[in-house]
């Protein structure tokens, strides 16, 4: 009977190489739904325009249903390249981060589930004859406006991910610390640019936003330079 080889699993090279790569899909995905198509549909204190949009453009809402959740799947993945990329470090907080990331893809997710529910009430004759137009339309709307909620609060979650990365990132031998520098001051900048938003909503933290440049700079390092990193057994971590 054969037996599965010991390192059956990924190497840290294939893992970081599957990390950027992850990390570019997201970075493709989410902003594609987050800045485009939910803005398009989305009009701000109009459920009448609101309601027009869905009604011209209901395969755009699909479409962005399509991208959060493609966004999402990709974060699972890329949580499980950071595990094995991380591991050799701290095994432990490598898995705290991603079970983290999970609770988190569930939180947005969950969020996502809003727009679902708005997608299958626009094509619904019999919940129009039940409700009535104009209190299907509100509610619609209501849902279209919950997401950011939702996932907003899911970044606090987020953040302590980033922390953790950064944390462990920091220590690996294998990695360039700025990037672990940098990973801790976007989980600081995502954290704090949430409570911010919710304690203190006439404070403008726009500055706090820069820091969600450090995962893009860490993908590129990822993608260019990930395959140079060797396997625990050719190098030490301390």
């Amino acid at each position: 009977m054969k037996t599965m080889p010991a390192d059956a699993g990924l190497s840290l090279s294939q893992a970081a190489l599957l990390a950027g790569f992850g990390l570019l899909v997201i970075g493709i995905a989410a902003p594609y739904a987050q800045f485009y198509i939910f803005p398009t549909l989305l009009v701000e204190d109009s459920v009448e325009k609101t309601i027009a949009n869905l009604t011209e453009r209901r395969g755009l809402l699909l479409t962005g249903i399509m991208s959060y959740l493609t966004n999402y799947v990709f974060d699972i993945i890329v949580a499980g390249a950071f595990y094995v990329l991380l591991a050799p470090v701290n095994r432990f907080l490598s898995l705290l981060a991603f079970i983290f990331v999970l609770i988190y893809t569930a939180v947005a997710l969950a969020g996502v589930l809003n727009y679902v529910e708005a997608f299958r009430l626009m094509g619904s004759t019999a919940v129009i004859s039940a409700l009535g137009s104009e209190a299907l339309h509100h509610h619609i709307y209501l849902l279209m406006s919950n997401y950011q909620f939702d996932w907003g609060f899911s970044l606090i979650l987020f953040g302590i991910v980033l922390l953790l990365r950064g944390y462990l990132v920091l220590r690996a031998p294998y990695i360039p610390a700025i990037f672990g520098v940098l990973l801790i001051i976007a989980g600081i900048g995502y954290i704090g640019y949430i409570l911010a938003l919710y304690y203190v909503p006439d404070l403008d933290v726009t500055l706090l936003a820069v820091t969600f440049l450090a995962e893009p700079v860490f993908m590129v390092w990822l993608l260019l330079f990930g395959w140079r990193i060797k396997d625990p057994s050719s190098s030490s971590v301390g």
